[in-house]
């Protein structure tokens, strides 16, 4: 049987899968539509086959010996979802929250491909330039909106003003190594470590002063669903960084 090496990628597909069993646990508590995951509001049943596939998934995923299947299922229901994307792209362009919400879905299927299909060359080079475009669009909004995103940050944390510069530099940089595969395992190691952060920094608090708020829930498994996609494709690379590897047996 061919699955996922757990010691190699487990701590991505486990961030990953805590990320979606969110999402879904989300969909199902406030019966609403993931806000961003999917651009609009789904009725009852759906948002409920919606959230039971995202719950059902991860907890797939997690485990090493369906993770592949369980992956396979996730990236059919991502792809779908990314294809929903498009008319809201077309018709507005210059918006950045279609952008993100978009990008979001695109690392999040490009991660699923690797767990699914580890062994593909295409597929894992797809993975790559998808997770790199993401990130690039991230550090492009964070400049072009800083100020927006500096409203994000804690009052306690100096220089508010500045690390919305800083992290978006730090995006486009890690996507720029991750898409030509130069410094890549470095890149992706630390962009997820950034994710990683963001849970404890700026979503437990949010969470803690709003807990009946859906927007930071759904945040909050963003923020644990995009450091698995970084730690996913860093569990794929070869040591020197410059090519993705099978993880399958």
């Amino acid at each position: 049987m061919r699955y996922v090496d757990a010691n190699l990628g487990a701590p991505g597909r486990w961030m990953l899968a805590a990320g979606l069993i969110g999402f879904g646990l989300v969909g199902l508590y406030f019966q609403h539509s993931i806000d961003g995951l999917q651009p609009f509001d789904l009725q009852v049943p759906w948002v409920w086959l919606n959230s039971a596939i995202l719950v059902l998934g991860g907890i797939g995923l997690a485990w090493n010996r369906v993770s592949a299947k369980a992956a396979l299922v996730l990236w059919g229901l991502l792809t779908v979802l990314l294809f929903v994307h498009a008319p809201g792209l077309v018709a507005e362009p210059a918006d950045p929250v279609r952008w993100v919400s978009a990008m979001e879905v695109l690392g999040l299927l490009a991660a699923c491909m690797l767990v699914a299909a580890p062994a593909r060359t295409d597929f894992r080079l797809a993975a790559r330039i998808a997770v790199g475009l993401m990130l690039i669009v991230f550090g492009a909004v964070h400049w072009l909106y800083a100020d927006a995103v500096a409203g994000m940050i804690p009052d306690w944390m100096p220089g508010r003003a500045i690390w919305p510069l800083f992290t978006g530099t730090a995006n486009i940089a890690a996507g720029l190594a991750i898409a030509s595969g130069v410094l890549a395992r470095p890149a992706s190691a630390l962009v997820g470590a950034m994710f990683a952060s963001w849970i404890v920094l700026v979503h437990a608090p949010r969470l803690l002063a709003a807990p009946g708020e859906r927007s930071e829930w759904v945040a909050g498994a963003l923020a644990f669903a995009l450091t698995g996609v970084a730690w996913t494709v860093n569990g794929a690379l070869h040591r020197s960084g410059g090519d993705l590897q099978s993880r399958s047996r």
